[in-house]
């Protein structure tokens, strides 16, 4: 399995760093071997065949939290935003993503701003902001709701949705949300 963690990026590396070790602990006490796959290593276009091989072997492909921005901006300089919808057509392998690694998906990160800054750049990143989620589910999603640290950020989120009248799904941390093609179910 590949651990995406660039959702962390912005912050120190030692930090940074421990996630990283918890969440390989945590995945290889469940059975998987488990590599990260660094995204800014594939910032470089001659660099997209070689992050597509890798892809091609893999099993899971599961992306951590942290800022959704800083995130969706590694998935284009990595050009893993072009790789990613087909393979996922093609049933290639499975997404498994917690937080920013969820609401990525989504059509828009518009409401997003209220938990995640759009203006945290990390060195080596392009500063746009990218407002356009990869559009690969439908409903946005509105995680760590009822949380005791991300609570607040998760109402102005569903706020922001219902102001706009976007379709959204609210996740409390531990629900799961499950698309498989065309089916769609969120376990609580």
């Amino acid at each position: 399995m590949l651990y995406v963690k660039n959702a962390g990026d912005h912050l120190p590396s030692d930090e940074h760093a421990a996630h990283v070790q918890e969440k390989k602990a945590e995945f290889e006490s469940y059975g998987f071997e488990f590599y990260e796959l660094d995204l800014r290593d594939y910032f470089a276009p001659e660099k997209r065949d070689i992050l597509a091989q890798i892809l091609a072997e893999t099993d899971l492909l599961w992306v951590g939290g942290g800022n959704t921005f800083v995130l969706r901006r590694a998935f284009r300089q990595s050009g893993l935003e072009d790789l990613l919808p087909p393979l996922l057509k093609q049933d290639a392998f499975v997404y498994g993503g917690s937080s920013a690694g969820a609401i990525i998906l989504a059509k828009t990160l518009h409401g997003a701003e209220h938990g995640d800054d759009p203006y945290a750049v990390p060195a080596g990143y392009d500063e746009e902001i990218i407002w356009n989620g990869l559009g690969l589910i439908y409903p946005q999603l509105a995680v760590h709701v009822g949380s005791d640290w991300f609570g607040t950020e998760a109402q102005a989120m569903i706020d922001s949705f219902e102001t706009n009248g976007l379709k959204y799904e609210s996740l409390q941390d531990g629900d799961v949300y499950i698309i498989d093609g065309k089916y769609e179910e969120k376990l609580a």
